[in-house]
């Protein structure tokens, strides 16, 4: 690869000598000069996992091959309840709900023994006060039931790409990880079903490819959020923007004084009636970017269509049609983006002012020392939030602009955010960020109902339109509100039902490899090499595991735990002598004794008070007694777990 970062000599570049974007020389010229041309040693070097050998290990064991057919045995499972008419499902819960899987299954292009992926790609900071900017891909499995799915020990390691530059050309570096794909799914993937106990052949089908807004315009060939048609599915929403302005704004409402506009003088756009992208539509304005004559067209009709180039995954055989296999992202959109936008009008930050008073602005309510106040507050409800909830929201007046968490956000917008916000936001904004919340929880459901979803789509469609309204107000100073993020929300309902819950195709899964990948870090001076070496060592492991899961030992039960069945597990610490029962407490165990088969065998006299319980949900929850024993305020409660009763 380039030396600075720019390509990989792959594919076209192959034979090249010099990086013809940089012209940095390729290989190390003392070498060279003392070899006479004969020793050519690379620079730099990228590193690419073939995810087909990877795949192959997934099947070499009864136990794994077993869980490799979650995904046909699912899919039998929902094309009985759809039956002959092809009846939309009444929940949704998994990718392979989603209409566009089945429909794939139904006119035979994915069947029992394909392989289904999704390609996820990020960039990573290494290390937090040092200059280590990479790339890494990997690949997730489908086929794998979501609880198996997303676990470190079931992802396969694409590739590392090292920085500290990012790539100006990504595709280069994803070629030879593409073209190993691409050969699998014409010739195929041999495999032995250590379950059946019979050889069969895999042929690959890359479903979805996901990635942040920025990696997805390279991906996916379009203009970004910077064109005219800046959305990032390619829906061909036309953007307006202000008067000599360059970036374009999704807005619905024509602003006071557009009718004149040059770009931007289009009517009101009816939210109900807003395009949908489509592979016919993808293709007539892909053929009008490359048969371009000359520069100036090329940029005319590149700035009419919202596509800047082919992508390279048009040359993949078995994938989701362009531009369908490029999903929104649940976690970059509407949490982290969506939220910046709010805190820039709510905080009024000079980023959102442009030539618009602040004084006017009645929802810039989170100033001063109300914003002091609220800060505090937020940072104080986390020790009433069970650990299960992970990171808490940190005081938002100190951290929110320094390296303020995706789950942060999630739990303070949308989990804390009706009630913190309660009283705070002048009454008509604040009921119209609830409709906001209540429609994004639905989105984030394990599972969704068909009623759920068009509730959640009717929510967000008034968000959006009222945020106009309301925010706004047809002002074109105010124009740069209405950002990519705002207009994502509408596609959230459709793309669920294309595609199942969300959450399931985001970059979360994305984030926590990054995490892991990161921590085995144990040499700071060369952090790019050690990344590659450490998780080709992870590829070996997992795959080692699935040939032979018992190389990976089960964690055993806590020394001094009682098993009580049904995945109950009392903890310790144990009471050292019997515990006195109240007149209280001696009724209710009585009553609830009463019912209980053989309640004659069970010593009701003798009662010991154990300090905390493992339940079904792999939640501890501690009891009252030690709780209360803790010494900090701010120690995180323990007690606040989710039961719920079997049917």
């Amino acid at each position: 690869m380039c030396a600075k970062g720019c390509l990989g000599f792959t594919g076209p570049y192959a034979d090249l000598e010099q990086c013809p974007d940089c012209g940095q020389p390729r290989y190390q010229e003392r070498e060279l000069e003392e070899s006479d041309g004969e020793r050519k040693v690379p620079r730099k070097v990228f590193t690419t996992f073939p995810p087909g050998p990877q795949i192959q290990a997934k099947w070499k064991h009864p136990e794994t091959a077993e869980a490799m057919f979650y995904r046909w045995k699912k899919t039998e499972e929902l094309r009985r309840e759809r039956g002959q008419s092809n009846d939309p499902l009444n929940i949704y819960d998994d990718i392979l709900c989603g209409k566009a899987y089945l429909d794939l299954v139904d006119d035979g292009s994915i069947t029992e023994y394909d392989t289904v992926l999704m390609l996820s790609i990020d960039g990573a900071q290494l290390h937090e006060h040092k200059e280590s900017n990479c790339w890494i891909y990997i690949w997730i499995l489908v086929d794998l039931g979501p609880d198996k799915r997303y676990k470190i020990r079931n992802i396969l390691p694409g590739g590392i790409i090292p920085g500290p530059h990012a790539p100006k050309n990504l595709d280069s570096f994803l070629f030879p990880g593409l073209a190993h794909v691409s050969a699998l799914q014409r010739e195929g993937l041999h495999i032995w079903d250590a379950y059946h106990r019979r050889r069969a052949i895999s042929f690959l089908y890359l479903f979805l490819v996901l990635a942040d807004a920025m990696a997805m315009a390279q991906l996916s060939g379009s203009v970004g959020h910077h064109g005219r048609k800046g959305c990032r599915l390619l829906c061909g929403l036309l953007g307006r923007n202000k008067v000599r302005g360059s970036h374009y704004y999704p807005a619905l409402l024509r602003p006071n004084g557009f009718e004149m506009h040059r770009t931007s003088s289009h009517p009101d756009i009816d939210i109900n009636t807003l395009p949908i992208p489509t592979p016919e539509g993808y293709k007539t304005d892909l053929f009008h970017i490359i048969s371009s004559r000359t520069n100036n067209e090329y940029r005319r009709r590149r700035f009419n269509t919202g596509i800047g180039k082919p992508s390279i995954f048009a040359g993949m055989e078995r994938i989701l049609p362009l531009p369908t296999c490029f999903p929104g992202d649940l976690m970059h959109q509407p949490i982290l983006n969506l939220a910046c936008l709010l805190f820039d009008l709510w905080c009024a930050r000079p980023d959102a002012r442009d030539h618009d008073r602040f004084s006017v602005w009645p929802w810039a309510v989170l100033t001063g020392d109300v914003w002091k106040r609220h800060g505090e507050f937020v940072s104080r409800i986390a020790r009433y939030l069970p650990t299960s909830f992970g990171r808490t929201p940190r005081n938002p007046q100190e951290k929110i602009s320094s390296g303020y968490k995706a789950w942060e956000f999630l739990n303070y917008i949308y989990g804390e955010g009706p009630g913190v916000f309660y009283g705070v936001l002048p009454d008509v904004y604040y009921l119209h960020f609830c409709r906001l919340v209540r429609a994004i929880r639905i989105i984030h459901q394990r599972t969704i109902s068909r009623e759920q979803l068009a509730t959640a789509h009717e929510l967000l469609l008034r968000w959006v339109l009222d945020f106009e309204i309301l925010y706004c107000d047809r002002n074109p100073d105010r124009l740069h509100f209405v950002r990519q993020c705002v207009h994502s929300l509408t596609h959230l309902a459709r793309e669920t039902h294309r595609l199942g819950p969300l959450w399931l195709s985001s970059q979360w899964t994305m984030e926590r490899t990054i995490g892991y990948l990161g921590s085995l870090l144990r040499q700071p001076s060369n952090p790019f090499r050690n990344l590659a070496a450490q998780t080709k060592r992870v590829a070996h492991t997992n795959a080692l595991v699935a040939m032979w899961p018992d190389l990976e030992q089960a964690k055993g039960d806590p020394h001094g735990s009682m098993d009580l069945g049904d995945n109950y597990l009392l903890l310790g610490p144990k009471d050292t002598s019997s515990y006195h029962l109240l007149p209280d407490e001696r009724a209710a165990l009585e009553e609830f004794f009463s019912g209980y088969p053989d309640a004659q065998d069970v010593d009701r006299q003798t009662v010991y008070r154990w300090g905390r319980l493992g339940i079904p949900t792999d939640q501890v929850a501690r009891s009252r007694w030690k709780e209360l024993e803790r010494c900090s305020d701010m120690a995180r409660t323990d007690r606040n777990v989710k039961v719920r009763e079997s049917i």
